[in-house]
């Protein structure tokens, strides 16, 4: 969005830049998460302008420093981390330390699932007021795709109410606070005891997990829904400015940048550019774009090995398993689809009403994803074959977690569900009160999740 078009009467959390135009958290029907440019779009629509010039952003790192750079509280001092005991990866076979648990996103956290859960503690958190094109609206608790990550004996989420949350992750004790410019929509990586961000004020920020401190940020030109991950020492993301980006984690020097579109064309508006977390895993990464674009590019140098298409806008993330990398689109080309690995040829799709905002989760040869028209599916992997189908009854963004042989998904009627995943059958269902966007981060059978209603929650048995 161009900055003239933020308006005086939109403040911003913090000091980082002006105000963003946020996505839409409610859910009217038809589903829609773009938000509406208006004229400003027609006045886009009207320039010849080159990717270049709606791309903006920098390539320069900015050192962290000054008050904006630092936690907004702290408690009890700097946090205990274990030493970092991951190799040069974001992954872990017994903590959750980024979206989707590994840069593939084919790890889904620890159990056993709690037969009988119940609310062990919650944290209301800070709101944040804005208006909301003319009209008072209120930003709170997290949002998609917002999953908790954990490290030893602490959970970090980031929320809609623009700040980034350090918690015990026993007793729900607030250790520090970090204040952002708008929202942390996505979710943040763990690589080397340092937490890796993406913000709607368009700034990836690098910040000490242990002080909440800032160490690096990059201005990235455009909102930043993108949740990153690193691989063989690399940290990889996208953004909504149109690039797919290879950084240094320890210093967020640039190490490729590839332009993968997804800016403004014709009548449609939104959110533009990638908003998928990339995937990385054997030397490639993946990623989509606004026009349902999927690229497969050299995890080494950016350079493009294939493009396949969804038909449209294309936010869920992909998960690459086996020979096939899997994703799904919305409403406009409501499918899932898996593509295959070497060429991006279309293996099979499978529709789903209402389209898809939410990322598959693939384990043992199946494919379970929830669609925005409340349908979830569990498919053969390899022929999208059902295997099972339940109606959830509510709309869903959020994407299904597996441990064992249980799945646990939250809706927006406010109800986290746990299925079996044999045959689809309810084990439970647990009412949190408000709407849960997110996805569930679940270590040693306990699940953290926040819900758009302000409250970040530790369930258990």
């Amino acid at each position: 969005m161009p900055r003239g078009d933020r308006g005086p009467d939109r403040p911003a959390c913090g000091t980082d830049r002006l105000p963003r135009s946020p996505e839409e958290d409610a859910i009217p029907p038809p589903l829609s998460r773009r938000t509406f440019l208006g004229s400003a779009a027609a006045a886009l629509g009207s320039l010849a302008l080159t990717p270049a010039a709606l791309a903006r952003g920098s390539d320069e790192p900015v050192t962290g420093d000054g008050r904006r750079d630092r936690p907004e509280e702290t408690h009890g001092g700097p946090l205990a981390l274990p030493p970092w005991a991951h190799g040069d990866a974001s992954a872990a076979l017994d903590a959750v330390l980024m979206f989707r648990g590994n840069p593939a996103h084919t790890f889904y956290g620890t159990g056993p699932i709690p037969d009988a859960p119940r609310i062990l503690w919650r944290h209301r958190m800070i709101d944040f007021p804005a208006m909301y094109y003319g009209t008072p609206h209120v930003w709170a608790g997290t949002g998609w795709t917002g999953q908790a990550v954990k490290l030893g004996d602490y959970v970090f989420i980031g929320s809609q109410g623009c700040h980034l949350y350090a918690f015990e992750a026993e007793t729900g004790k607030l250790r520090w606070r970090y204040k952002g410019g708008r929202q942390f929509k996505g979710s943040a990586c763990l690589f080397e005891n340092r937490l890796y961000i993406g913000n709607v004020d368009d700034w990836l920020r690098c910040i000490d997990a242990a002080t909440g401190q800032v160490v690096w940020r990059l201005d990235t030109g455009r909102d930043l829904d993108s949740s990153p991950c690193v691989v063989d020492g690399r940290l990889y993301i996208a953004g909504e400015n149109g690039w797919a980006r290879c950084l240094d984690p320890r210093t967020g020097e640039l190490r490729w940048k590839t332009f993968v579109d997804g800016l403004h064309k014709g009548r449609k508006t939104g959110s533009y550019g990638s908003e998928t977390s990339p995937a990385v895993a054997d030397g490639e990464y993946y990623c989509a774009t606004y026009f349902g674009d999927v690229f497969c590019l050299d995890a080494k140098t950016g350079e493009e090995r294939w493009k396949a298409n969804t038909g449209d806008d294309t936010d869920g993330s992909p998960v690459i398993w086996g020979d096939h990398v899997y994703i799904a689109a919305q409403d406009g080309s409501p499918y899932a689809f898996a593509f295959e690995r070497a060429t991006g040829k279309q293996t099979w799709k499978v529709k789903g009403p209402g389209g898809f905002w939410s990322t598959p989760a693939v384990t043992d040869g199946v494919v379970y994803i929830a669609s925005a028209g409340g349908r979830f599916f569990a498919l053969d992997a390899l022929t999208g074959k059902p295997k099972w189908e339940v109606k959830l009854g509510a709309t869903t963004w959020s994407s299904a977690c597996v441990v064992d042989d249980r799945v646990v998904i939250g809706a927006t009627d406010g109800k986290l569900r746990c299925f079996d995943t044999a045959k689809g059958q309810l084990v439970w269902e647990l009412s949190l009160g408000a709407r849960i966007h997110s996805t569930p981060c679940i270590v040693d059978g306990r699940i953290y999740v926040g819900h758009a209603g302000g409250t970040f929650f530790a369930i258990g048995a």
